[in-house]
């Protein structure tokens, strides 16, 4: 039979793995840089996970708009077509590693202003993601919402986006 084995571990190492593992239940906490948006049960939109709890007041989640004016010659089928794979994302966006929809709401329509001040932008969309970290994967990497960019570029003469954080105005 073997001997038992013995570890020897200094006092100082012990000392640091605990201040490294109560940092890090701090930063998971209080999350200042957006940590939850990062784990999966978090990307999985509002279904629960801490990034749904932490974000409840509307705190670090964005609003993504865009506008588009669609080419002389595209045809209403090719425009409604478009329209309809735009809200499809909702469903179609799913996070890599659960490959659950992460997009929280799409609304889009036709542009009806009196204003006048459209300067050619015809439809609008407004995506809501709970961090940026979804709208950054979004924007970047997402296999469906790269899919449609393409699918769409032949009949948009122009699109216009504007993101913000909800309720940061400086």
């Amino acid at each position: 039979m073997a001997p038992p084995l013995s570890v020897t571990v200094k006092p100082g190492v012990v000392r640091v793995v605990a201040i490294v593992a109560f940092i890090l239940g701090l930063l998971f906490i209080f999350d200042p840089i957006g940590l939850a948006s990062l784990s999966p049960t978090s990307l999985s939109s509002t279904k629960g996970g801490l990034g749904a709890d932490y974000q409840a007041g509307g705190s670090g989640s964005i609003t993504h708009i865009v506008m588009f004016e669609f080419k002389k010659d595209a045809s209403p089928k090719a425009i409604e077509t478009a329209c309809t794979k735009m809200l499809a994302l909702k469903e179609t966006c799913r996070e890599p590693r659960t490959l659950t929809p992460y997009i929280r709401k799409i609304t889009g329509g036709r542009d009806n202003s009196p204003e006048k001040l459209q300067n050619g932008l015809t439809h609008a969309f407004v995506v809501e993601f709970e961090s940026a970290a979804e709208r950054d994967y979004y924007v970047e990497m997402d296999p469906a919402h790269q899919d449609f960019k393409r699918d769409i570029k032949d009949i948009v003469e122009k699109a216009t986006v504007l993101d913000f954080t909800n309720g940061v105005f400086a």
